[in-house]
């Protein structure tokens, strides 16, 4: 379950985000009237990308490192009287 969810944001996540920054860089590029403004249209750019993985870096810590284990034995066991439960 984890890996297709992990399957479905990677695969959305990716070209949305990539969507947003060419979008962003776009509308700067179009607001440009010079070279100079040009370069300040891709260091917006550069800033917005690493703002974004500031926050996506911030978000991945509050993830768990690891499960406990009390916490996945007891799905475990659950199984077994879960299926015996559903066959009755």
């Amino acid at each position: 379950m984890a890996t297709t969810s992990l399957n479905i944001v990677q695969r959305l996540g990716g070209p949305t985000l990539t969507t947003l920054c060419a979008t962003f860089l776009g509308w700067r590029l179009g607001m440009a009237q010079s070279s100079t403004s040009h370069s300040s249209a891709f260091t917006a750019g550069f800033l917005l990308l690493c703002g974004l993985h500031a926050f996506l870096f911030a978000a991945a810590l509050r993830l768990p490192l690891s499960l406990d284990k009390e916490t996945a034995q007891p799905l475990a066991e659950e199984s077994p009287a879960l299926l015996e439960a559903m066959s009755e």
